[in-house]
């Protein structure tokens, strides 16, 4: 039979001396032990053997007694064994046996102890076939076990929806899984020859160095963080790493476990909504809020520079008329347009900013000429100006501009872009299409100027208005046909406001409609309480209607409540409307006019002259006078021009059959001019300026007795 040594080492092994002793124990004793006990002599020849000896080897006692021990059991290593007893060592050896019934697994240990003493070798062996079979079927299980947790581990490693790595201390890939390369774009094989850095984004390499050093010396568990990779072909992607160090038994460091997300469209996504929290949807113009934060960065870099920052503000005049008449589309086109126009104006350094609806801004350092700053503005309306096409129609657009200046009109944005803004708004007010720069005395205006719309607002409530009335005078008869309502402010503890102090922010507010609406229904009242006292039905009491007013859906209502509230007849009142509020929408104009004059109001166009009405519109309209504007009158005895545009306005009124009154007329000279031509009536300071009720009154008792000549 052939021996295979196994390993060395009997943790639990009998030990040979204390199972055969040389004085005590018997060979009955031995012959039931469980384990096997051999006695050789010194030329080890078999002088005892007992039955569990002689299982293991499958031997005869009989025919083993008296044999040396190598025919019995020829095993070199335990040959080995015996004569190493010489030396009086003891000898211990496992060793698997192939037998007639199979492989055996048996563990000797040999004593040469009683050698010395009796001549007697002790051989001791014990079967181990069971033992062994056990550990190695655990051991083949645990080896299966390992293979498929490993099996596991590759296919869950490799399809895993997040990147998968393990990177070397140096940065090297040592592992990586698919996903990983789908996001970088490169195989495995690429990956695995190149280290981590050769893929990181050059503003990212130092941090994750630091980073990676202070996990090596534990002074970081962990790191997740976000940074870039550079695709193979050649773009950046967005990723979130995690990484956390591994480390062999003894804590030297192994790798780097790291797990990598794409979150490129979760950044996609968040700078597009940055782009939107800073950018006009429509121009793709910086915001407000951006502006504020760039003109505030450029405030800071001008402190330190010692410099200058010019700021600009651009509204485009009338432009809400056009939204109104043409519609937003054609508005915005209008706005992406003028947005173009302005960024081809702009130079390296520049922002240019939608502020508002209609209202850009351009911020530009280093200026510090102010006449550079107006030729900049010189150039943005110019630009402006130019021919725009849209829709088959052609606009000019034009835009006042307000300038401040860094650091001369303020430290900080909000103050350069306020004191801009009034400095545009003084623009507006001085005549539209121009630019200004601001001065300091524009903010006392402006307080002002709030101060004066919040006593407008509480006027109406705290019935601070009142109404004068300017006398009209037949050139004919030399009587009075109608007066004329002009509204007057009377504040408190303050002084008489005119209509100049206050209409215009009346129309700016929206205040104009409710003041409106409250002179029509007072001058209503009031020609009924004159008619109870006994004005001729012949007077009528003329109210100025503003455009705002006559493009109310309901104006036709307005007037109509109104008469029906006061008692007044249709026929007392006369409504001057303005030739550009009607001229604003023609069709629309004579529709509203057509249910007036069927009510029995008489209609009559102010300021003719000054508007752009033809002669085919005016005999569409059902009004019963026109009105020469006064800017005409003023020089009617001086100026041919004038002279001969009062003379047009006369014969062109006569040909339609209606009146014609000149206002403003203030010289016996002009009073005369109109009367040789045939004005029909007039109304002015040579007749009488405007009068409270009592003066009014006392004016026409005059008049009637003495008249006028």
């Amino acid at each position: 039979m052939s021996l295979r040594a196994i390993s060395t080492g009997m943790a639990s092994r009998p030990d040979p001396d204390a199972v055969i002793d040389k004085t005590s124990l018997s060979r009955d004793v031995a012959a039931i032990l469980p384990i096997g006990v051999m006695l050789l002599d010194s030329r080890f020849v078999i002088q005892f053997i007992n039955p569990a000896m002689c299982g293991i080897f499958n031997v005869q006692e009989r025919a083993a007694v008296g044999t040396p021990v190598r025919e019995v059991l020829p095993c070199d290593d335990l040959q080995a064994a015996l004569f190493g007893l010489r030396s009086g060592s003891s000898q211990a050896m496992q060793k698997a046996m192939q037998t007639s019934e199979g492989m055996r697994h048996v563990e000797f240990a040999v004593s040469g102890t009683a050698l010395r003493q009796t001549g007697m070798i002790t051989v001791v062996a014990q079967d181990i076939t069971r033992r062994v079979e056990r550990e190695e079927a655990s051991r083949r299980e645990a080896e299966a076990v390992l293979r498929e947790s490993e099996e596991r581990f590759r296919v869950a490693f490799n399809q895993a929806g997040v990147g998968l790595a393990h990177v070397g201390p140096d940065g090297r890939w040592l592992m990586v899984n698919r996903k990983l390369c789908e996001i970088v774009g490169y195989t495995q094989e690429e990956m695995l020859e190149l280290r981590f850095q050769d893929i990181t984004h050059p503003e990212d390499v130092m941090v994750d160095w630091a980073l990676a050093k202070r996990m090596l010396n534990r002074e970081l568990d962990e790191k997740t963080r976000e940074k870039r990779y550079r695709h193979k072909h050649g773009h950046y992607i967005w990723i979130n790493l995690t990484s956390s160090m591994v480390r062999d038994d003894e804590g030297n460091p192994k790798y780097y476990s790291t797990v990598v997300e794409d979150i490129s469209r979760r950044k996609q996504a968040e700078q597009d909504l940055l782009h939107l929290a800073n950018h006009d949807t429509l121009t793709g113009l910086p915001n407000r809020t951006l502006l504020l934060d760039r003109l505030s960065q450029a405030v800071v870099y001008a402190q330190r520079d010692d410099s200058n920052i010019a700021v600009l503000v651009i509204d485009l005049d009338r432009f809400k008329k056009v939204n109104d008449s043409l519609g937003h589309e054609v508005g915005d086109q209008i706005l992406r347009e003028v947005s173009q126009r302005l960024q081809a104006i702009l130079e390296t350094g520049d922002t240019l900013a939608r502020f508002s609806g209609d209202e850009f801004v351009i911020v530009r350092p280093g200026m510090a000429r102010e006449d550079a700053v107006a030729t900049l503005a010189r150039e943005i309306q110019t630009a402006l100006a130019a021919p725009m096409a849209i829709q088959e129609h052609d606009f000019f657009p034009a835009a006042t501009i307000g300038i401040s200046m860094f650091p001369r009109d303020g430290g900080d944005a909000q103050t350069l872009l306020r004191n801009a803004e009034t400095a545009m708004y003084r623009g507006k007010d001085a005549g539209r299409a121009t630019f200004q720069f601001y001065a300091h005395d524009m903010n006392a205006r402006a307080l002002d100027h709030l101060k004066l719309e919040a006593g407008l607002r509480r006027a109406l409530e705290r019935n601070e208005f009142i109404l004068h009335y300017q006398p009209q005078l037949d050139l004919a008869s030399g009587g009075i046909i109608g007066l004329e309502a002009l509204v007057r402010w009377q504040p408190s503890r303050q002084p008489l406001r005119y209509p100049g102090d206050f209409i215009n922010l009346a129309e700016e507010t929206g205040l104009i409609a409710p003041i409106g609406e409250w002179v029509l229904n007072e001058a209503c009242r009031q020609r009924k309480t004159w008619h109870d006292a006994g004005m001729p039905s012949s007077c009528r009491v003329a109210v100025n209607l503003s455009a705002r007013q006559f493009r109310q859906q309901d104006i036709v209502e307005v007037v109509s409540a109104a008469l029906r509230s006061t008692g007044c007849a249709p026929a007392w009142l006369e409504l001057e409307i303005t030739e550009s509020a009607i001229m604003d929408d023609p069709e629309s104009a004579a529709a509203i006019m057509r249910q007036l004059s069927d009510m029995g109001v008489h209609l009559s166009i102010d300021d003719f002259g000054t508007g752009y009405s033809s002669l085919s519109y005016l005999k569409r309209f059902p009004i019963h006078c026109l009105k020469i504007d006064r800017s005409f009158v003023r020089d009617i005895a001086s100026d041919n021009d004038d002279a001969e545009i009062a003379r047009a306005v006369i014969a062109l009124a006569h040909s339609l059959k209606v009146k014609v009154i000149a206002e403003g007329v203030e010289t016996e000279a002009q009073r005369d001019f109109l009367r040789e031509h045939g004005c029909d009536q007039i109304q002015g300071y040579f007749l009488s300026r405007p009068l409270p009720v009592e003066a009014l009154e006392r004016f026409l008792h005059t008049h009637a007795e003495g008249g006028t000549d």
